[in-house]
């Protein structure tokens, strides 16, 4: 399975290639005016060229963006929109905060002339959302805590007592990324009784520290606070490692590189949706996906731009190292279940 996800991202890779290659930067699209506010879990200054870029290619439209985590952009979208206020016209979440926007009903569908092209990996079927960058996740390592010979093999071997406090964790147990990366491992690769069984005894052994952010693991695996991390972003561990610090990428028998792509997504609530479909538009483009694919350290959802870009998620990948894409389908189904079976096992 693993290997067959792999094998899917290098065929995106090449059908996107083929699909795009004749293509320009911009298609025909909507037209609009005036501002678009924009809520995004993606750093402003990473965004700050693809909105310069877009403000000169598109005078009459101004980008208000305003940055929060994914948590925080769904409590404040769910509490505006039931007050009956003004809330963004488009929103940028990664995976699964994209995706509870649509199910909720939040969202309104459009399907991008500029994505016409693209994989149906990198989109939604009915317009409901469109990946703009990819984000993985992966399990890292202090390298200098931890020799060559120590690093543990399997997801078994890190609930050895010896790890005991020195492991720091997303927290699975909140219903965000880890709840859907776990939930994916345990429909697709490991089964429910070993991922269950593995999470009780990290638990019971290891006593991992939960923290609510995905940023978190890299930067205290990096001081050397704690000797492993799971699950941690992988652009910000390509970040520290450009940056010297003595981070490195656990690489599992059983744990492959976790992906997703941070998606756009129209909210229903959009009060200017004519020019927010023009940023939409804007943001698949090859141009915009070029100036992503730039940012130290972003990777470009559009396969087609490699080697135009510094970072692309496959490149900078260990040697070896197996996709895997979450949510899947079963673990998007079945999420509330796996939501209340993670509560459990963390005991709250």
């Amino acid at each position: 399975m693993l290997a067959q996800n792999r094998n899917l991202l290098v065929a995106v890779v090449a059908i996107a290639i083929l699909a795009i290659a004749g293509l320009t930067f911009f298609n025909s699209g909507p037209s609009g005016s005036g501002t678009v506010l924009v809520y995004g879990s993606v750093d402003a200054e990473d965004m700050q060229t693809t909105i310069d870029a877009f403000h000169e290619a598109y005078p009459d439209i101004k980008i208000d963006y305003v940055r929060g985590s994914p948590s925080e952009v769904y409590t404040r979208i769910s509490t505006e929109i039931d007050a009956g206020a003004k809330t963004a016209d488009v929103v940028m979440l990664s995976f699964p905060g994209s995706l509870s926007l649509v199910d909720d009903g939040f969202a309104q569908p459009y399907k991008a002339p500029n994505a016409a092209n693209w994989p149906d990996e990198l989109k939604d079927p009915d317009g409901y959302w469109q990946g703009v960058l990819l984000l993985g996740q992966v399990i890292t390592y202090n390298t200098n805590l931890i020799s060559e010979d120590e690093l543990p093999k399997t997801l078994n071997d890190l609930t050895d007592p010896k790890w005991n406090g020195k492991i720091t964790m997303h927290d699975y147990s909140r219903g965000t990324t880890s709840t859907r990366i776990w939930a994916t491992i345990a429909e697709e690769t490991l089964g429910k009784e070993a991922t269950i069984d593995f999470l009780t005894r990290l638990e019971a052994n290891v006593q991992p520290v939960r923290q609510r952010s995905t940023g978190a693991q890299t930067d205290e695996v990096s001081r050397g606070e704690y000797h492993i991390g799971i699950v941690g972003q992988f652009h910000d561990v390509v970040k520290a490692q450009m940056d010297g610090a003595p981070v490195g990428i656990l690489q599992l028998e059983d744990f492959p590189l976790m992906w997703g792509p941070t998606a756009a997504v129209l909210l229903e609530a959009s009060e200017n949706p004519d020019a927010a479909k023009v940023w939409i538009n804007f943001l698949v483009s090859e141009e915009a996906q070029i100036l992503i694919g730039n940012v130290d350290v972003r990777f470009a959802a559009l396969p087609s731009v490699e080697g135009k870009t510094k970072h692309t998620i496959g490149s900078a990948a260990p040697e070896g190292m197996d996709f895997l894409r979450y949510p899947s389908a079963d673990a998007r189904a079945n999420h509330d279940d796996w939501h209340a079976i993670f509560k459990e096992i963390a005991g709250v």
